[in-house]
């Protein structure tokens, strides 16, 4: 699996090149482009545009994945997730200074169900 910097790294290594368009990628590739890394930009099109995002706020690239689970909290993706889970989310996204993590952050439950017993 590759990572969003490496598929940008790729294109540009071909020749092309990708840019956000709101909410889709603008991708210029030559003809001769591998089907692979035409298939991983569309896999990963989410990540992408989050690095991108991430970029724009200034946001160390390492941030950028945090953007993608923070529009998974907001989606309710992690809704009825258990303590420890809620609690892993809630650090990983108070360090972030985006709109979204802060949403994603107001989103999560105060008292999250505990893990059941088994």
């Amino acid at each position: 699996m590759r990572t969003p910097n490496e598929i940008l790294l790729a294109v540009k290594q071909a020749g092309g090149r990708v840019e956000p368009a709101s909410d889709k990628l603008r991708v210029l590739l030559p003809a001769d482009c591998l089907p692979e890394l035409k298939a991983a930009i569309r896999q990963h099109k989410a990540e992408i545009l989050d690095l991108f995002e991430a970029q724009s706020a200034n946001l160390p690239p390492d941030c950028a994945p945090w953007l993608h689970v923070a529009k998974q909290v907001l989606a309710g993706e992690f809704d009825g997730a258990d303590k420890s889970t809620v609690e892993s989310l809630t650090i990983g996204l108070r360090g972030i200074r985006h709109r979204i993590c802060r949403e994603a952050l107001a989103r999560l439950p105060i008292n999250p169900q505990k893990p059941a017993a088994g």
